[in-house]
């Protein structure tokens, strides 16, 4: 394993405006903290220099300088949080995925809290306000209803492939019908409307939207439909493999009464059979005790 990976932020000069009315302060005392970074295949560390100021306006008596995005007591810095966050809305994966690959990749053992708390954090600083209206103005008119299931929570998402934008998007504790029913009147209140609804083969949609959005087509997605096609196909397979394998080496069963004189001659052409073989050897071993014998008699 290669040396630990060091990157120092300083951010501790004399004076520090307010972050509430931005008159500066005079610097108190110094203070320090080491965070977890990124660095692929190595242990990297942020270490991070910041300071305690005396306030000289009404809004607090003491504040500090913290030049991160993260707040001051995190573990880890922005750059975890996005790493962790990119595995699970562009790769699809889980929460036991997604820390057994930080693992593998970064030697970051993290928590699964530590995954939702940055669900949390991004969700934050978002302004939604802004993201609905530019989801109204380009808006197609085509919506993608998925679920990620993340072990304790499952995040609920909705989606315009044809856009390429993220419509909505909501951590629920569980997925029934009662999440995806307020899920989906919310994207309804924003003024949502589609004209094609697809999700995937699962119960829990038909009823919903036919709740929501009686006028929408629902189409099922070209990747669950063709997956239930070969599930079926494995299924089938699997079913006459062990038909086969009830069967054994039996082969075509062989009907009553005496062979036909067409099965005799392929196997006379194909070989003795084992009668002919036992009677060869027999013959074969009274030659030699007979041959034994009369050389006995001759000495």
């Amino acid at each position: 394993m290669l040396a630990p990976q060091v990157r120092v932020v300083r951010c501790a000069p004399k004076s520090h405006p307010c972050p509430h009315c931005g008159q500066h302060g005079r610097r108190k005392r110094h203070l320090h903290r080491c965070l977890r970074s990124l660095a692929y295949r190595q242990v990297a560390y942020l270490d991070v220099h910041y300071a305690e100021y005396q306030s000289r306006c009404r809004c607090c008596k003491l504040f500090r300088s913290w030049p991160l995005e993260v707040p001051a007591k995190s573990d880890y810095d922005a750059l975890v949080c996005t790493a962790v966050l990119d595995r699970i809305l562009e790769d699809g994966l889980n929460v036991q995925r997604t820390r057994a690959t930080m693992q593998r990749d970064f030697f970051l053992k993290l928590s699964e809290g530590f995954i939702y708390d940055s669900l949390r954090w991004k969700v934050a600083q978002l302004d939604l306000r802004v993201h609905r209206q530019l989801v109204l103005q380009k808006f197609s008119g085509t919506l993608c209803v998925d679920e990620l299931h993340l072990g304790r929570f499952t995040l609920l998402l909705a989606t315009d492939p044809l856009a390429d934008l993220t419509v909505g998007f909501a951590l629920v504790s569980r997925n029934d019908a009662d999440h995806m029913r307020r899920f989906l009147k919310n994207l309804k209140t924003w003024g949502v409307e589609p004209k094609a609804v697809v999700t995937d083969g699962s119960n829990l949609y038909p009823s919903v939207l036919a709740a929501r959005w009686p006028a929408a087509r629902h189409q099922l997605c070209v990747f669950h439909l063709l997956e239930d096609i070969n599930d079926l196909i494995l299924q089938a397979l699997r079913r006459l493999a062990c038909v086969m394998r009830r069967r054994g080496n039996a082969g075509r069963p062989r009907k009553r009464g005496r062979p036909k004189k067409a099965h005799q001659a392929s196997r006379a052409v194909g070989g003795p059979t084992l009668e002919q073989r036992a009677s060869f050897i027999l013959e074969q071993r009274f030659l030699i005790v007979k041959k034994t014998g009369d050389l006995d008699q001759q000495q």
